[in-house]
């Protein structure tokens, strides 16, 4: 079996770095250029190129040495040499000892990778100009970043496993079904637990912008909590906005960089895409996507785990047990990638929804398209990516794809046609 899996590393890591060089060179098509050049100066598409091959040799190694460590936790055995250690201290006790090597696992793989986040995350942001950090602030988050994220993974890592060892042959249906509620349960509790370890939170002040917001999810029937302004201004100039919640509970966050940096309507508007996300019930149609999604990899496992455990060199042990981990982890890596487009053409027709919703709500489509404009320079996106990664990889639709999507809204406002699918 070994040699189907180096095989289908082989395949990831070429299609990986095809990927990367289809990143570097962009789309060279005259006419896409013109294009864009419509709506954004040569130097926005400079400024774009620039930032996205910004640190670009140490993305390029940053996967391949993440896929190597795992590789190198699952094939020399030193989980299972642990996993006997922790036997003797501990005999039977399934959560500690596998809560401890699951923290093995996660501390080795961010160690390695720590020197790659800092100069990807800090030293290149703040060449480009968007971290607002110094090293120190930016230590400090990223240690408190890995250890939050350490306590979800390994609740949820366990979760899983635990329905792996207890509940036999039902396991492939309540394997899913486990960690879409685990996930679930983190959304919801994220506004509350999660994000105030990171930003301060405060009600979005009356005004124009808060009336403005308010009506448009009147208008779209959508029912929130309240209106949220949180300081990514401390960390970096990138600008966003985004729903959080399930169900009845939904809340609606603003960075403070978008607000400064954008008119009433222009951050109206943004608000109003992802208004348009619940209009399209996006949220519930996920869920299910991702719940049918599990359960297909919960039988393929089913099918596929008694073949590569009876293979003496896979060197694997029972499907619950945790010395497995960096095993599953490459695996989650590798298929990942293989199987994106799935995901992300999924992805983007959502977003092409939300994007006409958005127009539908407003009418404003000149003010989204200055939005885009000022989305892409404030940014500095890709102005103009590869249409094969973008195919690929991409959860939005280009800058210039969504500015067309206005002007054919313009066009076809009073032509009765109906919104994209």
């Amino acid at each position: 079996m070994m040699r189907y899996v180096w095989t289908l590393i082989l395949v990831w890591a070429l299609v990986r770095a095809v990927l990367l060089g289809l990143a570097w060179y962009g789309d060279i098509d005259p006419v896409r250029r013109e294009r864009v050049l419509t709506f954004f100066t040569a130097d926005d598409v400079a400024r774009g190129r620039e930032y996205m091959k910004n640190g670009f040799a140490a993305r390029v190694v940053y996967g391949y040495v993440q896929l190597a460590v795992l590789l190198l936790l699952w094939r020399s055995g030193v989980l299972r040499l642990l996993e006997s250690r922790l036997e003797a201290v501990m005999p039977g006790s399934f959560w500690c000892s596998g809560a401890c090597m699951i923290l093995v696992v996660l501390i080795v793989e961010r160690l390695v990778m720590m020197p790659f986040d800092f100069y990807l995350g800090h030293l290149c942001e703040q060449r480009m100009g968007f971290s607002e950090m110094t090293a120190a602030q930016w230590v400090w988050r990223y240690a408190k970043g890995c250890m939050v994220g350490w306590v979800v993974q390994i609740a949820g890592i366990l979760t899983a496993l635990a329905v792996l060892k207890w509940c036999g042959s039902w396991w492939p249906l309540l394997l899913p079904v486990a960690t879409t509620a685990y996930g679930i349960a983190i959304t919801l509790l994220m506004p509350y637990l999660i994000t105030p370890l990171f930003y301060e939170q405060k009600p979005l002040a009356g005004g124009a912008l808060r009336n403005r917001i308010m009506e448009i999810a009147s208008n779209a029937g959508v029912q929130v909590d309240d209106i949220y302004e949180i300081d990514e201004s401390r960390y970096s100039k990138h600008t966003n906005a985004y729903f959080t919640g399930l169900f009845g509970r939904r809340r609606i966050v603003l960075y403070d960089t978008l607000i400064k940096s954008h008119t009433v309507d222009e951050a109206a508007l943004i608000f109003a895409h992802e208004a348009g996300h619940w209009r399209h019930d996006h949220v519930r149609i996920g869920l299910t996507l991702g719940f049918l999604g599990a359960f297909a990899g919960a039988l393929l496992l089913w099918w596929l785990y008694p073949v590569l455990l009876a293979d003496p060199s896979m060197k694997l042990a029972e499907i619950w047990k945790a010395t497995n981990l960096p095993f599953f982890l490459a695996a989650a890596i590798v298929l990942g990638l293989l199987t994106a487009p799935i995901e992300s053409q999924i992805s983007q027709a959502f977003e092409r929804q939300a994007d006409w919703a958005s127009l539908e709500l407003t009418g404003l489509e000149k003010v989204f398209v200055d939005a885009e404009v000022r989305l892409a320079r404030d940014n500095r996106g890709d102005l103009l990516p590869h249409p094969w990664r973008v195919f690929w990889l991409y959860s939005h639709p280009p800058a210039i794809d969504r500015i067309a999507m206005a002007e054919r809204f313009r066009l076809e406002r009073d032509g009765g046609k109906s919104a994209p699918q």
